[in-house]
C-alpha cells in the first residue's frame, strides 16, 4: 500500500481536514492512488449502530456512501469528483 504524497500517511487510513468537515474514504484514495480524497464529514459517510465504539461514538463509516455501494474488490469511480489532499 502506498503512501499520500502530500501528508505521508497510508492512503488506507482515513484523515481528516484540520476543521474535521472532510474525511478522506480509504477506498477512493487507494484508487486515486497518490494522494488522500475526501468527502464532507459526517454526511459522506453515513452512520450505523454497529460501529459505534470509544474512538466512533457517532458510528460513522469508514468508506464513503459511493463506495459502500460497490463490489468487494471493485475500484471507487467516484474519487476523481471530491478533493484530494492538496484541496482541502
Amino acid at each position: 500500500m502506498s503512501n499520500c504524497v502530500n501528508c505521508g500517511k497510508r492512503l488506507n487510513q482515513a484523515v481528516f481536514n484540520a476543521e474535521e468537515t472532510m474525511k478522506s474514504c480509504p477506498r477512493c484514495s487507494t484508487t486515486h492512488g497518490s494522494m488522500h480524497v475526501f468527502h464532507p464529514y459526517p454526511n459522506g459517510f453515513g452512520t450505523t449502530e454497529a460501529r459505534i465504539s470509544e474512538n466512533n461514538p457517532d458510528g460513522i463509516q469508514s468508506y464513503c456512501v459511493e463506495c459502500r455501494t460497490l463490489e468487494r474488490g471493485e475500484e471507487s469511480h467516484v474519487y476523481h469528483l471530491h478533493p484530494t489532499c492538496t484541496q482541502v
